[in-house]
């Protein structure tokens, strides 16, 4: 909640912006947010933190650690819009064993901890019910300019299911599969600092998540 409240203060306000690449932009809300998290963190544990805006050596440790993006969906949050938010998810052994995302602008708390199902604010939530792929809303990742193949499954899925949109945040997009408000959700190329509350929470939603050739995700 602290790092939310510290997101809406800045929102659709002066920021400073660093260009971390030719298609990657953050602000100075995300270097703060990430301080505050390590803040945070620190007086509960003293497990090792890997978070999206330090670059941490090596492989995810063993036993505890939290993983922890302080403000995914930056591009949004820059632009004023809506969907962004904190994800912080405690993994052990490689595998989320609890995971939280916070949306401030809704002001909605997605929780869940491993063979315990999945919450928005407290209210248990689940995934959609359709399986039929041409009924089905779907969203998309937008990392279009890193791989011509994430064009190519874009126009087949296009094609085969019945609308597509691009929120530009994975973890916002992992609320809607957990809350049932879309099918599925493609990623081609995310991190693991997007990845590791959110998959938890849709997979104890009763969702399920897989690599391209149907083998789980670590």
């Amino acid at each position: 909640y602290e790092m939310g409240k510290l997101q809406l203060s800045y929102y659709e306000k002066c920021l400073r912006i660093i260009r971390k690449s030719r298609k990657e932009l953050v602000s100075n809300v995300d270097m703060e947010c990430q301080q505050l998290s390590y803040d945070l963190l620190a007086d509960e544990t003293h497990y090792p933190i890997l978070s999206e805006e330090i670059r941490n050596t090596g492989e995810i440790v063993e036993d505890y650690c939290w993983i922890v993006d302080p403000l995914d969906g930056s591009h949004n949050f820059i632009a004023g819009l809506p969907a962004f938010g904190v994800s912080i998810a405690l993994v052990k052994n490689g595998q989320s064993i609890a995971g939280v995302i916070y949306l401030p602008f809704y002001d909605l708390l997605y929780s869940a901890i491993k063979d315990h199902g999945a919450y928005m604010n407290g209210q248990k939530i689940c995934v959609s019910t359709n399986d039929n792929l041409e009924k089905s809303m779907i969203t998309y990742d937008n990392m279009f300019h890193s791989d011509i193949n994430i064009i190519k499954r874009f126009e087949k899925i296009t094609d085969r299911s019945f609308t597509v949109r691009i929120t530009g945040s994975a973890i916002y997009d992992f609320t809607l599969i957990a809350s049932g408000k879309i099918d599925l959700r493609i990623w081609n190329n995310t991190k693991t600092y997007d990845f590791a509350a959110g998959a938890l929470i849709a997979e104890e939603a009763g969702g399920k998540i897989t690599d391209f050739k149907g083998n789980p995700i670590t």
